[in-house]
């Protein structure tokens, strides 16, 4: 991973091989963000995206195979745990021009991932909602 602080800004490259979540959550730890928003573009390699069923409280995954390029890559980092979180959806399209889109669960760089970062003010943390039984921001 590579990256630029641009003003109050983090602009990123991932190299071939890097997986995004462990990147951004590393560049977190590194930089002291404990919130922030996250967009990006590039290619990925090995995706598992997912939908969240509401009814079964589960994420429904699906294993995405081959490169693909990331149309679309947005979401925000917060604190888990006491540790970041990178939750990210993503917009992935193929060599065939059809896109699929989710949750992005895991992907690996391809070529390159270029991820813009605009750390906000404050702290945020998620935690357990037992209503959904997901981890939601907690604000």
């Amino acid at each position: 991973m590579r990256y630029l602080k641009l003003g109050d800004a983090f602009i990123v490259r991932l190299m071939t091989g890097e997986e995004i979540h462990a990147s951004l959550n590393e560049l977190a730890t590194l930089e002291r963000i404990d919130v922030a928003g996250v967009e990006g573009i590039g290619a990925v390699y090995d995706a598992v995206l997912g939908y969240f069923d509401r009814a079964n409280r589960e994420y429904l995954k699906k294993s995405v195979p081959g490169e693909m390029e990331i149309l679309s890559l947005s979401g925000n980092l917060s604190i888990k745990d006491s540790q970041p979180f990178a939750h990210l959806h993503v917009v992935l399209g193929g060599r065939n021009c059809e896109a699929v889109a989710g949750h992005l669960f895991e992907a690996k760089t391809g070529a390159t991932c270029e991820i813009i970062v605009r750390p906000l003010k404050g702290f945020v943390k998620r935690t357990l909602d037992p209503a959904t039984g997901l981890y939601l921001l907690d604000i």
